[in-house]
């Protein structure tokens, strides 16, 4: 491993993420969008776009001979739910913790009705493709099938948000390129930022995730291979704890804002999009089936039930207005209890 390469390639993933949510508030604020399309549709999808690249890569340039690169690619499409239903999850919890004070509150304060739209897509979606899963490997055309339905799905997701949801935040700060070319000069607000200039700061973080993600992975993958572990474990435990940071940096930064919707909203929204971009990859490129009686994918198929547990979860603590910490600090939980189940079976 290149530990020099190793730390850049954490603080390029971290400055991006920064960019990334100033620049998306402010091409909000432009535009005039709802906090569930920014939370739910913009960070979601800019965010997401590591985790459908690793598995992308990984089924169309890695060797197919001996199997490797589809192994690699199915298990980070499973393992990115499962990230977020559990791990990003606990990060948000940890977050409403250690900032308990400068908010005032051991809750997040959300439109249930957001979050349970986005859940309920997801857990149509997923649990859709859970049971592709379990079908007869020679069955194709029903994955194909499904490939197709979760676009058009996820279409109507993105329809139904950008109608729909709570007022803006309005309180962004100042864009940091307007600090970096020396166009703002005084207070905030005394100038405006260019539209061209948000956008651009916004493709630009999007570039640095991907790129510095990349990098993370790669850094990972050299220390797994020395290690030893499996592939499919690799997949589902290592490549989305870097491919996966976008969302959990982001959340963390929004919930000490106090912008709870955009907070959850990445998440459920980061989810929505994982259960069918990354999911509709797998349908068409891979064989997308899971034996149970092999130890490897056994795993996989208990973080796919995870995920939608997990989900499911927080879909019915969201009938509150408020969701407390128990229900974000059960994801580190239900984390830890697959940790314990990977060192039984591998």
């Amino acid at each position: 491993m290149d530990l020099p390469l190793f730390i850049l390639s954490f603080i390029v993933i971290l400055a991006s993420c920064e960019l990334f949510t100033n620049g998306i508030e402010w091409v909000a604020s432009r535009f005039n969008l709802s906090r569930g399309a920014v939370g739910s549709v913009l960070a979601a999808v800019g965010t997401a776009l590591p985790e459908t690249m690793v598995p992308l890569i990984a089924i169309l340039l890695l060797p197919a001979s001996n199997g490797v690169g589809q192994e690699i690619g199915v298990g980070a499409i499973m393992g990115s739910p499962f990230m977020i239903g559990t791990l990003a999850l606990f990060v948000c919890g940890l977050s409403l913790l250690l900032f308990r004070r400068r908010r005032s509150s051991r809750a997040l304060k959300l439109d249930g009705d957001l979050v349970r739209r986005d859940l309920g897509f997801f857990l149509l979606a997923y649990a859709l493709a859970a049971a592709a899963a379990f079908l007869p490997s020679h069955l194709q055309w029903p994955r194909y099938l499904l490939g197709l339905g979760l676009l058009l799905l996820y279409g109507a997701c993105i329809r139904r948000t950008m109608r729909q949801g709570a007022d803006l935040e309005d309180d962004a700060g100042p864009l940091y390129t307007m600090r970096l070319f020396g166009l703002m000069s005084g207070k905030h607000g005394e100038a405006e930022p260019p539209t061209a200039l948000m956008v651009g700061q916004v493709l630009l973080a999007v570039v640095g995730i991907v790129a510095g993600a990349a990098m993370f992975v790669d850094q990972i993958q050299e220390i797994s291979s020395a290690l030893g572990v499996p592939a499919p474990v690799l997949s589902l435990l290592i490549a989305p704890m870097a491919t996966e940071l976008p969302e959990m940096y982001n959340s963390f930064t929004w919930v000490r804002s106090g912008k709870d919707v955009y907070a959850m909203g990445n998440l459920t929204g980061a989810m929505v999009f994982q259960s069918c971009i990354p999911v509709t990859i797998g349908l068409l490129l891979t064989p997308w089936s899971i034996d149970i009686g092999e130890p490897q994918q056994a795993l996989q198929a208990a973080s796919m039930i995870i995920a939608l547990l997990s989900a499911a979860v927080l879909y019915i603590s969201s009938s509150r207005r408020a969701i407390g910490l128990p229900n974000l600090l059960l994801g580190g939980v239900l984390y830890g209890a697959f940790i314990g189940l990977v060192l039984l079976i591998v």
